[in-house]
């Protein structure tokens, strides 16, 4: 700490420098402790996938567990900040709590990587998004970027910008990977149900996985750089989404009717977000944004739910 006191929160404080720390160690431990329970047997259905694949999913999975470590011990450092201003912390204590922050850490990542599931998965993406999007959105140096839409987050050229197009990519890459979990437990569950189970399964999987590519061009191409090309990835990943829930309602019978009824509800609860801006203008396309993006990972949660239900349906029963 160079025998500076140092504040909790902000730029050059004890916070980063836990967070950098914290991510560095996360990432190693995630990674690990999968390795190490895959050794042991577990998620073996993997072992069909293509060594790219694993591999990819793997670093996808580990670092987004990197970003999410960094996410929550910056805000829990900027929240302690708030709560005791003006405090600054000498280099012992610095030291004892960037250590107790770095071990919280290790130890989330590596219980995570010892059983991840496709709600774990899918949990994770959701955090890395929203929080990481939480992150930008208090950094912003730009107040209004509210008025236009969640891309001007990604416009920014220093912290927040960075934060936004960097959870975007992280979490469109966790999609991807997850894409196989879900797949795997579809083709279990059709099994019981049609002879064509592998093909519908891996249909599945190509239409998340194109969701995750669309967020990931989203994140490598900002606004600014190509609005084509960004909102073409964006509008194409709800298109796809559209697609997806048709795919369900039509060729995995046996889904449980609150799936159904679910899946019906957010296309049109999306409907009804789009309309509220254009062409009614109750609110502008921020308002919209956040609506549609809370409906997809409300239903990207029961999703994996319900595909690890009606796999487990048909395990029971066998």
């Amino acid at each position: 700490m160079g025998g500076e006191r140092r504040p909790l929160g902000g730029g050059d404080s004890v916070g980063s420098i836990a967070a950098l720390l914290g991510a560095v160690a996360a990432g190693p431990a995630f990674a690990i402790s999968f390795a190490i329970e895959r050794r042991r047997g577990y998620l073996a259905w993997r072992d069909g996938l293509p060594r790219v694949k694993r591999a990819t999913d793997l670093i996808a999975l580990s670092a987004a567990m990197m970003m999410l470590a960094a996410l929550v011990v910056v805000a829990v450092a900027e929240l302690f900040q708030l709560g005791f201003r003006g405090l600054t912390i000498d280099p012992l204590g610095a030291g004892a709590l960037a250590a107790a922050a770095v071990g919280a850490m290790t130890y989330v990542a590596s219980v995570s990587g010892a059983r991840v599931t496709s709600t774990g998965v899918a949990s994770l993406a959701t955090l890395v998004l929203f929080i990481g999007t939480l992150a930008s959105m208090v950094s912003a140096s730009d107040g209004d970027w509210w008025r236009f839409h969640f891309s001007q987050l990604g416009n920014e050229s220093g912290y927040a910008g960075y934060q936004f197009n960097s959870a975007l990519i992280a979490t469109g890459a966790v999609i991807t990977a997850l894409a196989n979990f879900v797949a795997h437990d579809l083709e279990i569950g059709l099994r019981a149900h049609v002879d064509t189970a592998e093909r519908r399964a891996r249909l599945f999987a190509w239409l998340l996985a194109v969701i995750g590519l669309c967020l990931i061009v989203a994140g490598f191409v900002p606004d600014a750089v190509a609005f084509p090309v960004h909102v073409g990835a964006a509008s194409g990943m709800v298109l796809v989404f559209g697609v997806l829930v048709g795919c369900l309602l039509t060729l995995v019978p046996g889904i449980s009717r609150d799936m159904a009824v679910f899946s019906v509800l957010v296309v049109v609860g999306i409907i009804g977000a789009v309309a509220l801006w254009v062409p009614i203008d109750y609110y502008n396309l921020t308002g919209s944004e956040l609506i549609i993006a809370g409906l997809l990972f409300a239903w990207l949660m029961l999703f994996v739910r319900a595909t690890r239900a009606y796999a487990d349906a048909v395990t029971a029963a066998a």
